[in-house]
């Protein structure tokens, strides 16, 4: 029967927030207060598609049995015994699986039900089941064919007739100025053959060091005569490249194509690539036994990345078994092709519960899930590129393909360069599917359609100390800008809207934004800033929301700002109340009861609650505001109609008194508090307490608020703190968490004259 996808894997390493939601707000007029109807939750948010469908209409195809049975024997059971149970239940026996007591059996009588059935009841047996066939999942910048290779690097150029996202890609240009890869280090393609006589993969093929071309002898003593490049277990022999064996050859291209002045680069031009064929045209091919053996001969002969641009929809204990007894292989595997959630209808591999599985969907080039991608909150873990993507095929050529079977190369890749920079990783699959994960970039777009919203990071998965950089504008408003430009896709589904010149509205709005994946603007009260218009127009939202009142936002803003939300969208919505404390409720009641954590800061003053805005994102649930002696009315109903599981105060006693806490306790039992002597402080302990690694910081001014609050959702995207400095220096305990964290990325948020250059310097000095 399907395995289920339990959550203890697939949420080991995700750093999104832990429920999924979507914004079910009435329609309301500027005059009247928000109302939420489901809460947050109820399915992702509008999802733009190229194919003008929707994401999530797909139909599992039906497993394609061979009419074999594959059973696998108890310890002890001998020959002479395996052979009188096939006798007696007239079975024929087909072959060996690189698996202990496995083998291949046919019915003599073509009854595999019963076959299966009789089996399934004896003692003797450890597991019998159907056997199926698995199918496809459909360095150098002076390349001629690069500038089509978006997923390396993406300037917004025309691939496949359309214009792509800049910034899009995996960062592989910057990723190659530290290494191309290990020359020594082999991914094996488990796929149909490869051809090396291609220009791009001549100089990239494994060469068993073992055996000795031609003498047709196993020099090795592996079992495989001859096997120099890799093994074909379709056909029985050596030679790992048959006539119309395309789809393995674009497949090693993206991985590894030389950087040789001639097509394109792979994203690891310099690792060698191991030939393991078991897909073909013919029915006889792409088994689960050839499967299982292709792993275990890549893994026994070395590979410790295999990529499986392969699948279906059919459960196998042998194909699970033979992924699990290899468990220093990263087996890189594509999500599959039907626009399907395989949470409810898993693929193989790709879905099994194995730490050592990483689970690939794929993007285009404008920064959005495929139509035809598989995806699954569970059971997929992030995504690369996968749509028009060209590489190498037969004959000398390369082509544009689509398919998860073109994302997962992708990760292979950037797998491969990682353990060549960190070579540590290299055989321990858990920690280089962690250190993928951890290190790729936010990708809000594929927030609650995969378990990390996340693009793979070459450049971030092999440097040894972070890139630092600067996100600033000529004001507040442009910053708020260019911080979402280096965040957000267009085609967000929303973006809240805030006043520029208070804060209050902004920080209960800013805790929604970072758990829906949306950014957060500024504007003034009376206008909308040409730096908000800018973006607004590159990111195309589903629908607006603007936090406050029309005291703090007039009515001549929200109307300006309905001509830049999706046409069929609902009017710009308001979220407000007559006061800050009414607003964070009114925002608040967009969440359904029982949320995770409710977060308590003062609503007198502001730091403290600003680096709780991205801890909102990991942990789940709104921000509320209180004075520092009492509860507001407002915030006592919206606590009353959450029913939190816990509640977590932002600041020392000092900001809000033992009098206040007390109170709370009476919603969960006693709140917890993190605090320190002071913002800086209380920012580094919600550091340390919500963020155990990250591999994302942001710094942004403590005393001044506006490029910090447009960075808290920004950070809540990346799975990163928002940590604070002055314009004199950065404080002992944030210096204290970025050497902790060692990110491999670090924003400062807002110019010179906000975080000045001599404090970047100081930061920069941390790593050494």
């Amino acid at each position: 029967m399907p395995e289920p996808v339990p959550a203890s894997r697939r949420r080991t390493y995700r750093l999104a927030p832990l429920f999924l939601a979507v914004l079910v707000f009435a329609t309301l007029v500027p005059q009247r207060h928000a109302a939420a109807t489901d809460g947050f939750l109820d399915r992702p948010a509008p999802f733009p598609v190229r194919g003008g469908g929707e994401k999530g209409d797909g139909t599992a195809p039906d497993s394609q049995p061979t009419g074999r049975l594959i059973v696998r024997y108890r310890d002890g059971v001998t020959d002479a015994q395996r052979e009188r149970i096939r006798a007696a239940d007239r079975l024929e026996l087909v072959s060996t699986v690189a698996l202990p007591n496995t083998e291949v059996v046919v019915s003599a009588e073509g009854g595999v039900s019963q076959a299966l059935a009789r089996l399934g009841r004896r003692s003797d047996v450890l597991y019998v089941e159907p056997e199926y066939r698995r199918t496809h999942m459909a360095g150098p910048t002076t390349e001629p064919l690069f500038p089509q290779q978006w997923g390396h690097h993406n300037t917004g150029q025309e691939v496949g007739g359309f214009n792509g996202a800049p910034n899009v890609d995996m960062n592989v240009p910057e990723a190659w100025e530290i290494t191309t890869g290990d020359a020594d280090l082999v991914v094996a393609v488990t796929d149909d053959g490869v051809d090396f006589s291609h220009s791009d993969l001549a100089d990239r093929a494994w060469v068993n060091p073992g055996e000795t071309a031609g003498n047709g002898i196993d020099d090795d003593g592996n079992g495989y005569v001859d096997d120099v490049n890799g093994w074909d277990f379709c056909e029985g022999d050596n030679t790992v490249f048959e006539p119309g064996d395309a789809h393995g050859t674009h497949v090693a291209g993206t991985i590894a194509a030389s950087g040789n002045g001639a097509g394109i680069a792979g994203v690891a031009p310099s690792v060698r690539i191991m030939a393991v064929r078991f897909l073909g045209d013919d029915l006889s091919c792409g088994t689960d036994a050839q499967a299982a053996n292709a792993i275990a001969y890549a893994n026994d002969n070395g590979a410790r990345i295999i990529n499986a641009s392969w699948g279906g929809y059919g459960y196998s204990q042998t194909l699970r078994a033979a992924i699990l007894n290899a468990p220093e292989a990263l087996l890189v595997a594509a999500a599959g092709n039907d626009n399907l959630d395989t949470d409810l209808d898993p693929v193989y591999p790709a879905s099994f519960d194995l730490p050592n599985i990483l689970s690939v969907a794929a993007i285009h080039n404008e920064g959005h899930l495929t139509d035809f991608t598989n995806y699954g909150y569970e059971s997929v873990d992030l995504s690369a590129p996968g749509e028009d993507i060209l590489s190498t095929v037969p004959g000398g050529l390369w082509e544009h393909w689509s398919g998860t079977s073109m994302a997962a190369p992708h990760a292979s890749g950037v797998a491969a360069l990682a353990a060549s920079a960190k070579p540590e990783l290299l055989g321990d699959a858990p920690a280089l599917r962690a250190h993928l994960i951890a290190t790729a970039k936010a990708l809000p777009s594929t927030l609650f359609w995969v378990a990390s919203p996340r693009l793979l990071d070459a450049r971030a998965a092999v440097v040894d100390r972070p890139d630092i950089t600067r996100l600033a504008g000529t004001n507040r408003y442009a910053t708020a800008a260019a911080v979402s430009k280096a965040t957000y896709v267009p085609g967000v589904p929303y973006v809240f809207i805030a006043v520029g010149t208070s804060f209050p509205d902004a920080l209960a709005g800013g805790a929604v934004a970072a758990q829906t994946g949306s950014p957060l603007l500024l504007v003034k009260g009376t206008t909308v800033p040409p730096e908000t218009v800018a973006e607004l127009q590159r990111l195309k939202p589903h629908q607006i929301f603007v936090l406050g009142s029309p005291g703090v936002i007039g009515h001549a803003v929200l109307n300006a700002l309905g001509q830049y939300d999706d046409p069929a969208s609902e009017e710009v919505i308001r979220l407000w109340g007559n006061n800050r404390y009414e607003t964070a409720a009114a925002v608040a009641e967009g969440f359904s009861p029982g949320v995770p954590t409710a977060f308590i800061a003062t609503g007198g003053d502001f730091p403290d609650a600003l680096a709780g805005v991205p801890a909102t994102a990991i942990k789940g649930g709104p921000l509320l505001l209180v004075t520092k002696t009492t509860i507001p009315p407002a915030t006592a109903g919206a606590l009353n109609y959450l029913q939190p599981q816990r509640i977590v105060i932002l600041g020392s006693t000092g900001v809000i008194s033992s009098g206040v806490a007390t109170l709370l306790d009476q919603f969960t039992g006693p709140v917890e508090r993190m605090s320190g002597a002071n913002r800086y402080a209380t920012a580094a302990d919600v550091a340390a307490r919500v963020f155990p690694a990250a591999e994302t910081a942001f710094v942004a001014n403590g005393l001044g608020f506006p490029d910090a609050l447009a960075g808290g959702p920004s950070a809540g995207a990346f799975g990163g703190p928002l940590l604070l400095v002055n314009t004199l220096a950065a404080q002992s305990s944030t210096r204290l968490q970025l050497e902790r964290l060692q990110p491999a990325r670090i924003f400062v948020l807002g110019g010179d004259s906000v975080v000045p250059d001599h404090v970047v310097t100081e930061v920069r000095g941390l790593f050494p």
